[in-house]
């Protein structure tokens, strides 16, 4: 309708009704370019907060899978040096005989450093890694993320240096449990068997042991830095979730 009148206008030679016509259409056109510009901007934003919502689900997910894996390796550790000082003396009292068996029974049990890698999979497949405006938190989940990769690459390297040590230690227990079990689950002393004799006077089965615990320390270094990376990371989207 305006674009006959504007029509009409510039036939009769009426220059001020075309001049205020004209800007009639470009300011319309400039309100629509707008609205549309918000309303993309808008969905953005929705798109990002949801991203960031489910990025925080999956580090949230990931620092628990992480913390428990920091507590066995922990009580492995605590285990082993108790288990190193009974083998020490041969001597076995009734109190530790439990932390000696789990010592043994969990003896080179580790896992790499946990990552729940959903959304930042998503993210890249996608190519919406850039939805996520904020720069810091686009850098942090690509460190983390380079780092537990890392991780990943040295645990296979300690796990093939640490096996052997693992190998000969279990080669001297006889295993009396039966049935499933979960990894970490803790058993007491009846559950193993072993010549205590032989045991004490085995260097090899003590250096074993010692090297088993240096490894699987190693590993829980590892997952205690990415850990720590996790709860930085979750703090940042927190705050710029936050209202």
């Amino acid at each position: 309708m305006i674009l006959q009148r504007l029509a009409t206008s510039i036939r009769k030679q009426d220059w001020f009704t075309v001049a205020i016509e004209t800007l009639i259409v470009v300011f319309g056109v400039f309100i629509g370019l707008q609205v549309n510009n918000w309303n993309e901007a808008r969905q953005s934003r929705i798109e990002e907060r949801g991203y960031l919502e489910r990025l925080a689900e999956d580090i949230s997910v990931s620092i628990e899978q992480n913390e428990r894996r920091i507590e066995f390796m922990d009580r492995q550790d605590r285990n082993i040096t108790v288990a190193l000082e009974r083998l020490s003396r041969c001597e076995f009292p009734i109190e530790d005989r439990d932390t000696v068996a789990n010592a043994f029974f969990h003896v080179g049990k580790s896992l790499p450093p946990a990552l729940v890698r959903g959304v930042i999979n998503e993210l890249n497949a996608t190519g919406k890694f850039q939805f996520i405006s904020n720069a810091e938190i686009r850098d942090a989940v690509t460190a983390m993320t380079e780092t537990v990769d890392s991780a990943d690459l040295v645990f296979s390297t300690t796990l093939a240096r640490g096996n052997p040590h693992v190998v000969y230690v279990e080669s001297q227990i006889e295993y009396k449990v039966s049935g499933a079990r979960h990894g970490d689950v803790d058993i007491v002393w009846g559950d193993i068997g072993f010549d205590q004799e032989f045991v004490c006077s085995d260097l090899r089965f003590r250096k074993a042991l010692s090297a088993a615990r240096y490894y699987t320390n190693g590993t829980n270094k590892q997952v205690i830095e990415v850990a720590n990376a996790q709860r930085a990371l979750l703090a940042m989207i927190r705050s710029e979730l936050a209202p």
